[in-house]
């Protein structure tokens, strides 16, 4: 567990900074250079998925809870919609009509997808992965909107400019479903 709660620790705080701190971020930026600095965040975010994957492959499962069997299809769906919205909100540059309704695509996503994992696994180490995952969700959207202010929705788009970002989504989808036995030990598709 020790290695779960590192990563955990690790993903919040290289993502509580840049929200909380701003000038320290743009310091950093400064001083750094954009480019070593985004390299910089993503090896801390590839270390924390590293971390939280490896401690939660690691730990020794207890049930704490367990939820009827009518509860998995909703479950999954959660995960599949979570992880779409994810990939929708992947690259910021690019709009969508989610967009106008869905603030936060990624945060959302990730809170979705948590909550999905939460009704199908009610064992210690996913309550402490999946639950830390979603109250970050929850936190940072706080975070993120107090630090940028009122929301001004977008435009709508033509659907034109929905494929580029579909095509994202799916790709996350397809990522996560299969790379789910790497990340996890648990195999989702079998071919």
């Amino acid at each position: 567990m020790t290695l779960l709660l590192l990563g955990l620790a690790l993903w919040y705080f290289l993502h509580f900074m840049p929200a909380t701190k701003p000038r320290f971020r743009s310091a950093l930026i400064k001083s750094l250079g954009p480019n070593i600095y985004a390299s910089g965040f993503t090896l801390g975010l590839i270390s924390a998925i590293v971390l939280m994957s490896m401690g939660w492959r690691s730990a020794e499962p207890w049930q704490l809870y367990s939820l009827p069997d009518w509860s998995t299809l909703p479950g999954l769906a959660l995960v599949l919609v979570g992880a779409a919205l994810f990939g929708f909100g992947f690259d910021k540059r690019m709009q969508t009509n989610l967009k106008r309704y869905i603030r936060h695509l990624q945060l959302t996503g990730m809170l979705l997808w948590a909550t999905g994992h939460l009704v199908l696994n009610g064992d210690n180490r996913s309550l402490l992965l999946f639950g830390g995952l979603g109250l970050w969700a929850l936190i940072m959207r706080v975070l993120v909107n107090r630090r940028d202010g009122a929301w001004e929705k977008p435009e709508s788009v033509p659907l034109g400019r929905e494929f580029v970002p579909a095509v994202i989504a799916l790709g996350f989808v397809g990522a996560f479903t299969f790379g789910h036995a790497y990340f996890s030990g648990v195999t989702l598709v079998n071919f």
